[in-house]
C-alpha cells in the first residue's frame, strides 16, 4: 500500500470535510472538489509495486512532486480535466515555488507540470485552489481508504456468496 503517514498521526479528511471547513483548508473548496472529483479509484494504487517511487519520498517536498507527478495523471480522467478547461492550477500551501503544479489535458492524456501559469495581462501566477499540504496529505490518506474499504467490501461480497452455498 502507499505510504501517506508512516506515523500514523495524519488525520484523515475527506473531500466533503474539506468543503465544510470552507477557506480552512482551501482558499476555494467548490474549485478543489471539481478537481478532486477527476480523481478515479483505482486499487492499482494500494499496490507499493505499482508506487514505488512514492515510498522512497516519504517525506517533504519529494512526496507531494511524486504524487503529482506520477499517481495524479495515471488517477485522473482527463475527459474531466477537459470539462474545467484542460487545465487546473493547483497550490500546495506552505510548500512555496514546489508546491506550484499545473495538471493538463494534452492529446487524451493528463500531465502534471511544475510551476503555476501566468496571467497574460499581469503577469501573475494564476491558482485556481489552494490546499494546505497538511490537509492534501489527508484529503490523499482518506483517498486511500476509501479504495480500501470498497476493495474489501467487494472481496467480502464473493466470500459470502460461498460461504452460503458451502
Amino acid at each position: 500500500m502507499i505510504v501517506i503517514d508512516t506515523q500514523k498521526s495524519l488525520p484523515r479528511l475527506s473531500l466533503d470535510e474539506i468543503i465544510a471547513a470552507g477557506p480552512r483548508y482551501a482558499s476555494d473548496p467548490a474549485a478543489f472538489s471539481m478537481f478532486a472529483q477527476g480523481l478515479r479509484p483505482e486499487t492499482w494504487l494500494l499496490d507499493a509495486s505499482g508506487t514505488g517511487s512514492l515510498a522512497g519520498a516519504s517525506a517533504g517536498f519529494a512526496f507531494y512532486g511524486m504524487l503529482m507527478h506520477e499517481v495524479v495523471p495515471r488517477l485522473y480522467d482527463v475527459r474531466h480535466l477537459d470539462k474545467l478547461g484542460g487545465r487546473f492550477a493547483l497550490r500546495l500551501g506552505g510548500l512555496g515555488p514546489r508546491g506550484e503544479f499545473t495538471v493538463i489535458a494534452m492529446n487524451r492524456r493528463v500531465l502534471t507540470l511544475s510551476g503555476l501559469p501566468r496571467d497574460e495581462a499581469t503577469g501573475q501566477p494564476v491558482v485556481d485552489a489552494e490546499i494546505r499540504a497538511d490537509a492534501f496529505l489527508a484529503f490523499w490518506k482518506d483517498f486511500l481508504a476509501q479504495i480500501a474499504l470498497s476493495t474489501l467490501f467487494k472481496a467480502a461480497i464473493p466470500r459470502a456468496a460461498l460461504l452460503r452455498v458451502a
